[in-house]
Parts: C-alpha cells; structure tokens; sequence
C-alpha cells in the first residue's frame, strides 16, 4: 500500500509541471527572445545605413548620390533581406560647416542650391561638407502579439527607430566641362 501512495503523491505534480512550463515560456522566455532579436537587427541595420552613406559620399556628384537613395537601392534590399525591418523613408542632405566658426552651418536637399559663399572657394571657406542620411525604420521583435489593443514597442509591436549617419564628402573638385563645383551639382 505505501508504494501506491508515493505514486499518488508524486504524479500530482505533474498537471501543475505543465502549467508552469507554459508559463515560462509564455512569461520570460518569449519576451527575452524579443529582447535580443530587436537589438541584433537594430545593430545590422545601422550597420548597413552607415556604409550605404559612405558609398554616397564617394559618389561624384550630389544629384548622382540622390539618385542612388531610393526605396530599390541595394541598402533598402538588404534592410528588407534582414527580416523584421520596414523601411518607412529615407531623406538625404549635404551639409556645408565653416571651419573658421563651427557654428555657422548651412544645409541643402537638393542640388544646385549651395550658396557661392559656402563653396570651397566662397567667403566662409574652408568649410568641412558632410553628407547626412536619415532613414526611418519600423523593426519588430520575433514574435508579434496578434492583438492590436495590446502593442508594447519592443515585446509585442514594432519599435520605430530613425538610424542617422554622416560621412564627409569626398568630391570637392570641378566639373572640367561646366566649371561648377560636383557637391552643388
């Protein structure tokens, strides 16, 4: 008889086992899956902005570095081809910084608007040129919550991150044919 009650006794733990079991998957494994999924991507993902604006600021011209950022541009692609990041949208500049005073600083989107004054032979040169990508990103964790009253940036809704870097421009020099500066073309 004493052995049939410590079979009784011991196979009492084994409904409360899987509830546990459940609950620590469900709890603290699930959760802590999200949490070291979400920084990895974010690392690739700067990562891959910040060589996407190096390859840009050896481009030849400014329009030419403007074409190059485009939502099928190779750096997109391999945004998408890490899974779980959603580029919303990209915008780039060039921005002209007087050596003599660091805080005059003047900014152009679009080419062929540099003032004379901030061109390598204007009145507030030497000026230090940097091209600045912005790209606004969505990443989501592993797994997402299939309710949409219950988003938790990070746990179970996406987390949305603007990655920002600058590189220096390289091209400083001339058009032989029109005379005009390449970072004002």
């Amino acid at each position: 008889m004493k052995q049939v009650r410590q079979r009784d006794k011991g196979s009492a733990n084994i409904t409360e086992f899987g509830a546990a079991l459940w609950l620590l998957m469900g709890c603290i494994v699930l959760p802590l899956l999200n949490l070291a999924v979400v920084p990895l991507r974010f690392g690739l993902g700067k990562s891959i902005v910040a060589n996407e604006v190096r390859h840009l600021a050896q481009c030849e011209t400014f329009s030419e570095a403007r074409k190059g950022v485009s939502t099928e541009s190779a750096a997109i692609t391999a945004l998408k081809n890490i899974g779980g990041i959603e580029v919303k949208s990209m915008h780039l500049s060039l921005y002209a910084e007087s050596e003599r005073d660091k805080t005059k600083v003047h900014s152009i989107d679009e080419p062929h608007k540099m003032p004379p004054t901030w061109l390598p032979n204007g009145m507030e040169s030497p000026c230090l040129y940097l091209l600045d990508l912005k790209v606004d990103v969505c990443i989501y964790p592993l797994i997402s919550s299939p309710y949409p009253h219950f988003r938790i940036p990070g746990l179970s809704g996406p987390i949305p991150i603007q990655f920002h870097e600058v590189s220096s421009w390289e091209n400083l020099g001339c058009d032989p044919v029109t005379g005009e500066y390449c970072l004002n073309q």
